[in-house]
């Protein structure tokens, strides 16, 4: 869950433009380490089906800007697993895999963000010249 963008600013321009790139779409920023020049998104509510995602956007700029999607889900317990107030009737656990109907959704309203601000999506990261 991994896109790549090309940019030609400076490291600390792109880092910029991504950031008010994600602002724009209504994420909110949760951590932010300028001089490490990466960014993490609050966590945002996803439903799929009958299943709860929440998913936080981590930006890394370096050669490129790489995009990363952090995710959880959200796991119902059957009563003989959950404890006896309730309290532990729902698990969270780290999947690094979302439904790609779920990865389209978010990925997509951030390329046509990208675009419009000048960071290109890289489809294939193992060709040298992309542009």
């Amino acid at each position: 869950m991994i896109r790549y963008f090309d940019y030609e600013y400076t490291q600390k321009e792109a880092l910029v433009v991504a950031k008010d790139s994600l602002l724009d779409l209504g994420y909110k920023i949760d951590l932010s380490a300028p001089e490490g020049y990466l960014f993490l998104t609050k966590p945002q509510p996803v439903e799929k089906d009958i299943r709860k995602y929440s998913y936080r956007i981590a930006v890394i700029v370096e050669d490129r800007v790489e995009v990363v999607i952090v995710a959880q889900r959200q796991i119902f317990k059957r009563d003989s697993e959950a404890s006896i107030g309730g309290k532990d009737l729902i698990q969270n656990q780290i999947s690094d895999k979302l439904p790609y109907s779920l990865q389209r959704s978010i990925f997509y309203p951030i390329i046509d963000e990208f675009s419009m601000n000048g960071l290109v999506e890289v489809s294939d990261i193992t060709l040298k010249n992309n542009a």
